[in-house]
């Protein structure tokens, strides 16, 4: 059975990774308020293998938090959906900052969109092992 895309959830995704990526990024300020004030003046920014590992990581699960509660909410198959939506939300982000461009696009938005299409699959089948209760409403047996 072959079914289209649903827009929905992926405008959805987009404002759920959108905003869990701005999240992300706020929490970080709050760690490295004085290295981004530096950074502001000099312009240059210099990052530690643990900062970097950091940043990746809360990156890449802002986007799979964001395709599980696409995959587990939405109704029906919506794996390919949050990795679009993920794709998507790195594109305003590029944008917003004024970075965009193709090259940085095809390489910025890869890993969100494997984290999106990871998620999404995690709740799908999630979504899949719900059990709901028996209906009580009868009589008794």
């Amino acid at each position: 059975m072959s079914r289209g895309l649903d827009w929905k959830w992926i405008a959805l995704g987009v404002v759920i990774m959108f905003g869990l990526s701005f999240l992300g990024s706020l929490i970080l300020s709050l760690l490295w308020g004085d290295e981004i004030a530096a950074v502001a003046e000099t312009g240059e920014l210099t990052l530690s293998g643990g900062q970097a590992a950091l940043i990746a990581l809360i990156s890449f699960l802002s986007f799979a938090i964001g395709g599980y509660i696409v995959g587990a909410r939405s109704s029906g198959r919506t794996i390919v959906e949050p990795g679009i939506s993920a794709a998507i939300a790195v594109l305003i982000g590029l944008l917003i900052t004024g970075n965009f461009g193709l090259l940085n696009l095809l390489t910025a938005a890869v890993v969100p969109f494997l984290a999106g299409l990871l998620g999404g699959w995690l709740g799908e089948r999630r979504q899949g092992t719900t059990v709901t209760a028996p209906d009580r409403t009868g009589p008794l047996p």
